[in-house]
């Protein structure tokens, strides 16, 4: 087996696995000792989310309020 293809399965094995671990990520619910830490976020400005093109945290605790109503 050449080594091209060697290098070609590794690098798609990892990609793959990057995909599997950022959907499982996503599912994650964000734990409530974490609420606090990201309330501090918003009030001083987070520009985090500006960067990745997202806020996930924001959806995360969106979630959470509807799910205490």
């Amino acid at each position: 087996m050449p080594s091209e293809l060697i290098g070609i399965l590794i690098l798609a094995v990892l990609v793959f696995f990057f995909i599997v671990i950022t959907l499982v990520n996503k599912k994650t619910p964000v734990p409530q000792s974490c609420e606090h830490a990201y309330h501090e976020a918003q009030a001083s400005g987070c520009d985090a989310c500006a960067i990745s093109g997202g806020c996930t945290i924001r959806e995360a605790l969106d979630k959470i309020k509807e799910i205490g109503k």
